[in-house]
């Protein structure tokens, strides 16, 4: 009896390291294949995949890219290692040279477990090729900010892919050579951001509300402002004022005490809004402004005018 049983655990575990065996087999196989197959993509497109001593060197469209190679290598010779996972950063560099202090971008793909890992990086090296492409995708806001500090927003390879983009985005209308991007916000306003004054660090403001002729100024210079890392290039600053002056008035970004007084001066509903939370004592909003004294001064000078103008 105690044979038998033994015989059957036997035959069971056999079986069973067979099917592991197997499955091992079918895994290396698959893998094989998506090396082949990434080698061979590199080689057929030698105008666009160059091999340095250290970097897979891409030519996309927009911009040229440097990929670590020994990085990938440690990654397919060792998953399980404590170093992190996913591609290491690559390099940005201007589409037709290279320059010394380059751009990085820390580029990732979404790959579901079946995927051999040589088709992930033949899809990775691919989509760098084809940046045209994909750097609009939700998921690669690495490669736009990448390319903005490697461009600005002189006229470059990316200015007629960025003006195509703030439209579909934002139905915005940028023009490079004015320097000026113009889109709607919330409550039909209409926003004015300009990026082409040197003597500007960051991007002037300017609205319009419904109706107005003539642009009001908000802010000279965004890079004055609290918080103003949030403007931190053109499209942060235009995702950002998409919302305006709605998540003013839900003080959505509480870092923007400035903001909201300035635009209270020309919106009453924003200037009621800012009038009853100061009147709210258990909530006033200078209770959670985490900033200088010079900035609170300013606020509170222009809270005696928003009281006038909300109950006028």
């Amino acid at each position: 009896m105690d044979e038998n049983i033994a015989d059957t655990n036997r035959k069971v575990q056999n079986d069973r390291l067979n099917k592991l065996n197997q499955s091992l087999n079918e895994v290396i196989a698959a893998n094989s294949r998506a090396v082949e197959l990434l080698v061979d993509i590199i080689s057929s497109n030698p105008k666009r995949m160059l091999l340095g001593k250290e970097n897979i060197v891409i030519r996309g469209d927009l911009a040229s890219y440097c990929v670590p190679i020994e990085p990938i290598l440690n990654r397919l010779k060792s998953p399980f290692s404590n170093s992190e996972t996913g591609f290491d950063t690559v390099e940005v560099h201007p589409k037709d040279h290279f320059v010394r202090q380059e751009a990085r971008a820390c580029i990732q793909v979404d790959a579901e477990e079946h995927i051999p890992s040589g088709d992930v990086i033949a899809s990775y090296l691919l989509g760098l090729s084809n940046d045209m492409a994909t750097w609009t995708k939700p998921n690669m806001r690495p490669l736009r900010d990448a390319l903005l500090q490697t461009y600005g927003l002189t006229t470059s390879p990316i200015s007629k892919p960025l003006i195509e983009y703030v439209l579909q985005q934002h139905n915005a209308i940028m023009d490079v050579e004015s320097g000026y991007l113009v889109m709607p916000g919330t409550n039909g306003f209409t926003w004015r951001i300009g990026f082409a004054n040197p003597l500007v660090y960051g991007y002037t403001l300017e609205m319009k509300k419904p109706r107005q002729l003539n642009w009001q100024l908000i802010s000279e210079d965004t890079r004055t402002l609290p918080s103003s890392y949030r403007f931190d290039n053109i499209l942060d600053t235009a995702e950002l004022i998409a919302e305006f002056p709605h998540s003013l008035i839900e003080n959505k970004w509480d870092a923007f005490p400035l903001v909201r007084r300035i635009v209270a001066q020309q919106y009453k509903p924003l200037a009621k809004q800012i009038y009853e939370e100061n009147c709210d004592e258990d909530n006033n909003s200078y209770g959670c402004m985490e900033h200088s004294e010079t900035l609170l001064e300013m606020c509170i000078k222009l809270d005696q005018k928003i009281a006038k103008l909300a109950s006028a």
